[in-house]
């Protein structure tokens, strides 16, 4: 169940949209290590606590996630400036409610260290649950050990944003712009998650494709 987690993101990202809950997210320090930070997301998402699994996102990764939902250019560019707490807690929120009980089942969790792309560091961690099937997450040292959005799930994202970043490069404008220059840092996170060797060639492929256009825009 863990490894569909990946491949079926798109199908429940309609709940990190900006815009929506009210919800107040304090964005602190991070985790003290990668398995800490993914232990901790669980027992978040098992108590229902999407406002303190929000925090330990990337900052700034959400909202942008949330082009596969399709959300408007001008509202992924409000909400970057004005901050995406909301939206990370939302995000988690959608992340619960399609995965289920999938990340609280019983799981053993080991850190298979450290991969770069572009000069940043990233951990990984490995997921196995009791029936088998391992799958990563990734985690970056952002203030602490926070949970590496696109690292993480990039293939699942990968699917829905495509059309989105099409869209962003053919109607240029200044809200576009801003939107694909912010794209230009999850690029790194991209390429780790384009590296799972339990990915589909098609998986990885979708991926690659996404880099390929937010850097055709650099």
């Amino acid at each position: 169940m863990l490894r569909s987690l990946l491949l079926s993101l798109v199908a429940f990202l309609a709940a990190c949209s900006p815009g929506g809950s009210g919800t107040t997210v304090t964005i602190g320090q991070g985790a003290p290590d990668p398995v800490t930070a993914v232990e901790e997301l669980r027992s978040l998402l098992a108590a229902g606590d999407f406002s303190g699994a929000g925090s330990l996102a990337v900052p700034g990764q959400a909202v942008l996630a949330s082009l596969a939902e399709g959300a408007a250019p001008s509202t992924v560019a409000a909400a970057l400036a004005g901050g995406d707490g909301e939206v990370a807690a939302n995000f988690w929120s959608g992340f619960a409610q399609g995965v289920g009980g999938a990340l609280s089942q019983e799981a053993t969790l080991e850190d298979l260290g450290t991969t770069t792309a572009d000069g940043i560091e990233f951990f990984v961690v490995g997921i196995t649950p009791e029936g088998g099937g391992r799958r990563m997450m990734v985690t970056r040292d952002v203030d602490g050990q926070r949970i590496d959005l696109f690292a993480s799930f990039g293939a699942g994202l990968a699917e829905g944003m495509i059309p989105s970043v099409d869209l962003l490069l053919t109607s240029p404008n200044e809200d576009s712009g801003q939107v694909l220059a912010a794209l230009q840092e999850v690029v790194p996170s991209l390429m780790v998650a384009a590296r799972d060797e339990t990915l589909s060639s098609d998986a990885s492929q979708r991926i690659l494709q996404l880099v390929e256009m937010i850097t055709r825009a650099g």
